[in-house]
């Protein structure tokens, strides 16, 4: 591993002055600076903020990353992140990778190099164990998504795969047999959780796994749409639960386009109760998540690394609950 001493020996300069450069003092000559920044550059040499006094290199800056700006359920959080952001005096860094792992990376140097203090993962295509060794070098803390492998690092979330037991538990007790499921795959860890908590209240119900079907489209309005078009080429099921509110919406539109209703010929649920959801027609139900609340709590367990690097992760868990509209149909109003 390289050490401040390489950079000293490889700049020609002791290791104070490099100290001085990287603690951004005034009293060294433009020259030093310059060929300190050049031995930095050449070894790839990152300060080990764990054995350095914080304060004095912090830039007032986080970096948040998320997979898309698109989605309504991420500008929520991102408010949050920015309500105690500010209130702190920090600024935030927006960036959306698109699920580039190459690009994630780049802006991951940026807080390897000090250029920011800290990262807040609203996703990442990076895996539990290489998000764990970067905290290892600078602040980390990963909120609303389910990384596999994570450990080591504060997060923030829901309880996922309780989440989508007590989804298709409604569904279930609601007199829908067959449901099926549309999510991304394990591209998001969250998706994945809710779809095997769908095939848990199956197995308690005591129906076969056959009654699930799982349709790993995307979380889109346009994979709702593609769900849609795959089911009406078989039977449709009692129920569609999709991950996302988008994928959801985009089903329905397609049901309408074949004359199929919503909330009477066949049940829709979404999750993350986006604004969209309550003002579509019929209304959707959906499972709301505390989506400000994640992102108040990333920012807080953020500045907490920050300021203490030496504290222990955090795991935290808010709750989730069940928003019940009209696109759900009901066997008894009772039945919640």
């Amino acid at each position: 591993m390289v050490t401040i001493k390489d950079v000293a020996k490889e700049a020609g300069v002791s290791v104070a002055t490099v100290s001085r450069v990287l603690n951004g003092t005034d009293r060294v000559r433009n020259e030093t600076v310059d060929a300190v920044q050049k031995a930095i550059e050449k070894l790839n040499y990152h300060p080990n903020f764990l054995g350095r006094t914080l304060r004095r290199l912090e830039t007032m800056k986080i970096l948040v990353v998320l997979p898309t700006i698109s989605n309504q359920f991420y500008s929520r959080v991102v408010r949050g992140i920015q309500t105690v952001a500010m209130q702190n005096g920090y600024h935030v860094m927006l960036v959306t990778t698109e699920n580039d792992t190459e690009a994630e990376t780049e802006y991951i140097e940026m807080v390897r190099r000090r250029l920011l203090d800290g990262i807040i993962f609203l996703f990442s295509s990076l895996t539990g164990e290489q998000i764990g060794r970067l905290s290892e070098e600078c602040p980390v803390v990963v909120a609303s998504e389910t990384i596999p492998g994570l450990s080591g690092v504060s997060s923030v979330t829901i309880d996922n795969r309780r989440a989508g037991y007590d989804a298709a538990g409604f569904l279930l007790r609601n007199g829908c047999k067959r449901i099926a499921y549309i999510s991304a795959g394990r591209l998001y860890g969250s998706s994945f959780e809710r779809g095997a908590g769908v095939k848990d209240a199956v197995a308690d119900a005591g129906l076969p796994a056959e009654n699930v079907l799982f349709l790993d489209e995307g979380l889109t309005y346009k994979a709702g749409r593609r769900a849609a078009e795959r089911l009406f080429q078989s039977s449709l099921p009692d129920a569609v639960f999709a991950a996302s509110d988008a994928a959801a919406i985009g089903l329905m539109h397609a049901c309408f386009e074949k004359g199929i209703q919503p909330g009477k010929d066949i049940s829709v649920m979404g999750f993350d109760n986006n604004p969209i959801a309550e003002y579509f027609n019929p209304a959707l139900t959906t499972v709301a998540q505390p989506q400000k609340e994640i992102g108040l709590q990333a920012m807080q367990l953020l500045l907490r690394k920050i300021h203490d690097p030496a504290s222990p992760p955090v795991e935290i868990r808010l709750p989730h609950r069940l928003i019940i509209r009209e696109s759900v149909r009901l066997l008894d109003k009772e039945i919640v």
